[in-house]
């Protein structure tokens, strides 16, 4: 498998890069409120009502055995969404500077193959302008983009919209070049994502 990100697996050292491909779950963070003083968007900035209620429906989403680490970028509003889900499944809540920069996301990958194995999955708390890489530098291909909810052109600003998304990238299938891999669904109204299970 001739891939980026398991290029930066072997380099640094994984040796069972071929076989350690975990699968990540990525979230936006929920509402943060509308008045914030001076109506600047700062690390602090809060969830609304809306927010904290999205959060909760989040912890839904997932049973215990579906996630084996959460990620977050060190803002208020990615902690507060991962902290009911955390809660629930007595997981830490561990910050990567990946889920806000960019130019972290190919590393960060590379430790995520590292530290978990074929059959663990990981959820990745992260921002509205930072999704859109996180998916493509997992391998959605541009013809992809409108169907995952990618807003924008290659060398604009990239973005997705709403609060309700659940992206699902299969490592292991999501460097193809295709659609193969990466899935997307709504979670606001409840319910819980079908368990993975090993394929042989």
């Amino acid at each position: 498998m001739s891939t980026v990100v398991l290029f930066y697996a072997c380099l640094f050292g994984a040796t069972d890069c071929v076989l350690a491909q975990p699968t990540i779950y990525i979230v936006r963070h929920a509402e943060k409120i509308n008045t914030w003083p001076s109506g600047i968007l700062d690390p602090y900035h809060p969830l609304s009502e809306e927010g904290v209620a999205r959060a909760e429906s989040l912890a839904t989403v997932f049973d215990s055995g579906m996630i084996d680490g959460i990620y977050c970028s060190r803002t208020t509003r990615t902690i507060h969404t991962a902290l009911p889900l955390s809660l629930k499944l007595s997981l830490p809540i561990m910050e990567s500077t990946a889920c806000q920069d960019t130019s972290r996301i190919l590393d960060f990958f590379g430790e995520i193959i590292r530290k978990f194995s074929s059959d663990q999955s990981v959820l990745l708390i992260s921002h509205s302008n930072i999704i859109p890489h996180l998916l493509t530098k997992a391998g959605l291909p541009l013809s992809c983009w409108k169907e995952f909810g990618i807003s924008g052109q290659p060398g604009e600003e990239l973005l997705i919209s709403g609060y309700t998304g659940i992206w699902r990238v299969d490592l292991s299938l999501s460097m193809n070049g295709e659609c193969e891999g990466f899935t997307r669904q709504e979670f606001w109204s409840g319910g819980t994502l079908e368990r993975r299970t090993e394929t042989p």
